[in-house]
């Protein structure tokens, strides 16, 4: 009975669920490496944009 129990307060609710028609996507953990450069890099392109007007 505790394995059960302790196997549920391990397990998480997705980060991230999608579901558009037959597709789906779930992520379990936000890469947050990934997310940094992505953010970086909109944020400096966005700087430049504007900057640039």
């Amino acid at each position: 009975m505790k394995s059960d129990r302790a196997e549920e307060m391990h397990e998480q609710a997705p980060a991230l669920d999608i579901r558009i028609g037959g597709f789906r996507l779930t992520v379990q953990r936000m890469p947050v490496r990934l997310l940094t450069v992505l953010m970086t890099c909109g944020g400096s392109a966005l700087a430049a944009w504007f900057t640039s007007r």
